[in-house]
């Protein structure tokens, strides 16, 4: 059907209607965020280390392959939790480009080519029949091109089932393929075509509050205490790929550039608190300066990516707080990334992030903006590549005064199921932090790094973390994620002459860490189900070190101080003993996160009962039994200082059942879902 206007999105009701790709991928079944599901392969690339391309593929010309298993432990390419989740593997992978019967030519590749970079670009040659294609190379820097590539195809060609659509801009013609027996003229069918549900422009003292915006987003410029609180924002952005608009999204939304993004650009002190982004196909950026953002869930960021690793899918401004806040489920290589100095990025919880492109990290700190962060008491999970990092690029990068960009803080931070932790820089305090598990290393008690602190010229020819402080971590903590051998050995030089130790030798002060292999499996008391205390009498307790004041490495650094309790501090994330279990992530209406995890196994019998508090309550109950549907009241926790609970007494290899309830201001109860846990044999 042809339209008088240009729709960039289609709606069914308020379900989204997919853009037609091959390989199709969706949300419903999770696939559209699996790299080696959503994608194929490219065969070759650019290969930087060895300076030549291997395989097929050239510059303009991707030849297509599958994702392979790596001949050696470690990454190659694809998605690195094939070796920790069962659920994720090389066998269910999208049909060969030759075996897909259809003619590309005119359709949008998407170019996962560049590591962490992502081109969409217009296929000019392609055949039915053909394992390659041609596409547009006009503005594509070649020599930012590399090695480990995939793709997927947006067009007409591709649109094949129900719930699919495309839009011919040349001829405003709209294709659309209902659901069976269904008829379209009949149906609820809504095209976006504006950008912003709200638009501000050099405000000031503006509250925006409890509204829902659908297909619509935010972009405030240069705007001051402005505040956006209790807002939903569904599908807030998304590109214009179908319009042949194929610029990178910016966070200052140019008016020559047809895809945009919600964006807080410029400005001081606004807010953005207990809002939710959910199916943003852009990245976030919320970078005015003194920022707060405060109990918020990003969910479901950037699934045609669009942007370069130096964004990220949620970017945080200059002296910003980005507190309590849930991120699951993005595209970009980068996750929550702090894009200005002095951020503190405190009690978060992200996961199944860095889905789309190579290299990357849940949360990053960008290279020059070390300077007075903060990251504390955060957990990042179940992500494709590293959980945290103080970030570095480029060769030799110094401050104006001569020296490495550093001065951060990273402490009391959990991570499992990612790649290797990373920390780069100078002057950093390293501080109480628990790596459960890297993705490379499904044994954990032959895990060769979980935490990579930089340092002897490893990389980027700088001498990274010289005066950093090491201490009180729980991890294989290592000098760097390569090259690793913790045997004795003579030290080994560069060709410039540097001095380069083992790899276990860690550079700095560093002292106090516990780095046995597998030791997050032995002395915490339970950590598959979530539980990351120390057992009792374990050698983790008490036996960390306080810091002080003469030992800072940093005279700048933002360091909140220690709590600890006993008569020292316990090495890793949490104390043993402690009335208080923290808990990262958004406060919800209800009682969430609990601990043991829903539906957990092999639980402890001297397991406690934790939980996450419920957004802006002042008591809550627990129920607890065998049966879900005559649940017992068995403790009442008024106030928000204690959400450890210990339950009667628990039996072998049973199945129990337990709910939060949570009372607000009003006097109302609001209940949990109920929660399960079976108990060990």
């Amino acid at each position: 059907q042809k339209l008088d206007f240009e729709p960039y999105q289609l709606f069914h009701d308020d379900t989204l209607v997919y853009v037609a790709r091959w390989p199709d991928a969706e949300f419903e079944d999770g696939s559209i965020w699996r790299m080696m599901e959503c994608m194929r392969s490219a065969d070759g690339g650019w290969d930087k280390h060895k300076n030549k391309w291997v395989g097929k593929t050239r510059f303009g010309l991707v030849y297509d392959d599958r994702f392979h298993r790596p001949e050696t432990p470690g990454f190659r390419e694809g998605d690195s939790r094939y070796q920790v989740d069962p659920k994720i593997g090389f066998e269910n992978q999208p049909e060969a480009l030759a075996e897909s019967g259809k003619d590309f030519a005119g359709c949008v590749a998407v170019l996962n080519i560049g590591h962490w970079r992502t081109w969409a670009r217009r296929i000019t040659d392609h055949r039915t029949g053909q394992d390659h294609f041609s596409y547009d190379t006009t503005g594509l820097p070649k020599e930012q091109v590399q090695h480990f590539s995939g793709y997927y195809i947006l067009g007409l060609a591709a649109l094949d089932r129900p719930n699919e659509w495309w839009f011919d801009s040349k001829t405003k013609t709209v294709y659309y393929m209902p659901p069976a027996k269904a008829d379209p003229n009949s149906m609820e069918l809504r095209g976006r075509v504006r950008d912003f549900g709200i638009e501000l422009d050099r405000c000031s003292e503006i509250e925006i509050r409890g509204l829902g915006f659908h297909a619509s987003g935010f972009w405030l410029k240069e705007c001051n205490d402005v505040s956006l609180r209790d807002c939903t924002f569904d599908y807030p952005a998304t590109h214009r790929f179908l319009h042949g608009q194929f610029q990178y999204v910016a966070a200052w939304n140019p008016s020559s550039n047809g895809n945009t993004m919600p964006s807080f650009f410029g400005g001081k002190r606004n807010s953005f608190v207990n809002n939710t982004v959910r199916w943003c196909n852009a990245p976030v950026y919320l970078g005015s300066e003194e920022m707060v953002i405060e109990n918020c869930l990003f969910s479901d960021i950037e699934w045609d990516v669009n942007s370069d690793g130096g964004s990220g899918a949620v970017m945080i401004g200059k002296d910003s707080v980005f507190r309590r806040n849930t991120i699951t489920r993005c595209g970009n290589s980068e996750g929550v990334r702090a894009v200005g100095e002095g951020t503190t990025l405190e009690h978060n919880r992200l996961s199944d992030m860095s889905n789309l492109q190579h290299d990357g990290s849940a949360l990053n700190v960008g290279t020059t903006k070390h300077h007075q962060v903060l990251v504390s008491h955060n957990w990042a999970h179940d992500c494709n590549r590293q959980g945290m990092r103080f970030d570095y690029h480029g060769s030799g990068i110094r401050r104006q005064d001569g020296q490495l960009y550093g001065d951060g803080v990273y402490m009391n931070n959990v991570t499992w199921n990612t790649t290797d932790n990373e920390l780069k820089g100078d002057r950093h305090l390293i501080l109480n932090n628990s790596v459960l598990r890297n993705n490379h290393y499904p044994d954990v008690f032959q895990e060769q790094v979980t935490m990579s602190v930089q340092g002897f010229m490893v990389m980027h020819e700088i001498y990274s973390n010289a005066h950093s402080l090491i201490r009180n971590n729980l991890g294989t903590l290592r000098s760097r994620s390569f090259h690793l051998d913790d045997e004795p050995r003579p030290w080994w030089k560069r060709s410039d002459g540097s001095i380069m130790p083992v790899a276990t030798v860690l550079p700095g002060t560093a002292d106090h860490n516990f780095s046995e292999k597998g030791a997050s499996w032995k002395y915490l008391r339970d950590p598959a189900n979530y539980d990351f205390r120390p057992k009792a009498g374990s050698p983790l307790v008490d036996a960390g070190a306080l810091v002080n004041e003469n030992e800072f490495p940093s005279s700048v650094a933002n360091f909140p101080g220690q709590k600890y309790i006993g008569s020292a501090p316990d090495i890793g994330a949490y104390e043993y003993g402690d009335t208080r279990y923290w808990i990262p992530g958004r406060l919800e209406t209800t009682a969430s996160v609990p601990v043991p995890k829903n539906g957990g196994k092999n639980v402890p019998l001297n397991a406690d009962l934790m939980f996450l508090e419920a957004y802006q309550a002042e008591e809550h109950t627990l129920y607890f039994g065998q049966d879900p549907t005559n649940l017992e009241v068995i403790a009442s926790l008024p106030g928000n200082k204690k959400n450890i609970v210990s339950p009667p007494k628990l039996k072998k290899k049973t199945t129990y059942y337990w709910q939060g309830g949570a009372k607000k201001k009003s006097g109302t109860e609001d209940r949990s879902p109920v929660w399960m846990f079976t108990t060990t044999e």
